[in-house]
């Protein structure tokens, strides 16, 4: 996890980094994706990711470049949120993630962010994890003069406040992750 300054909550406000590991079951939103991927799995017969990436790409929101797919999320959770889902933690995700916060900072003035990056288990586990790719999933938190908070009661109980459209988000996005 990475808070990138003080508007995405980060308490030291140089560059760092956070890694958090579980142990006997995963974070409650990673555990929640990875049961209704399952469970998608089980009712369809496919999987959940590849049609996500299919819904995106169908409405012109996603996009695949040297084995890693990107998609503009149509449900962010805030605002211009993206998906990049790889099969590794390797070069390949690392420099898809730089294209995205590159394109973030130097076309949509992005300076403050919020980047997580979901990996399955590390070791073999009771539950089942096939089908579950690398995900990394970055957010933008609003300008740094602002004042005002841009998550508030809202996001807590009832649901994300968006006022971010991911087609103009895509338009910057897609030069700069096929280039």
């Amino acid at each position: 996890m990475w808070n990138c300054l003080w508007k995405s909550g980060a308490s030291i406000l140089h560059g760092h980094a956070q890694i958090a590991c579980t142990r006997g079951l995963h974070y409650a939103k990673i555990e929640h994706l990875r049961r209704a991927a399952l469970q998608y799995r089980e009712q369809y017969g496919v999987n959940f990711f590849d049609d996500l990436f299919a819904a995106h790409a169908a409405v012109g929101l996603a996009l695949e470049a040297r084995g890693v797919r990107l998609l503009a999320s149509l449900t962010p959770i805030k605002e211009k949120e993206v998906w990049l889902i790889g099969s590794a933690v390797d070069n390949t995700l690392a420099d898809a993630l730089y294209r995205v916060l590159d394109c973030y900072a130097h076309h949509l003035g992005v300076h403050s962010f919020n980047v997580v990056l979901y990996v399955p288990p590390l070791a073999p586990a009771p539950e089942d994890w096939s089908g579950f790719p690398v995900i990394a999933r970055v957010v933008d938190r609003g300008p740094l003069q602002n004042k005002t908070s841009d998550f508030g009661a809202m996001e807590l109980y009832a649901s994300s406040v968006v006022a971010s459209d991911p087609f103009k988000l895509m338009t910057y996005l897609r030069p700069a992750f096929t280039s």
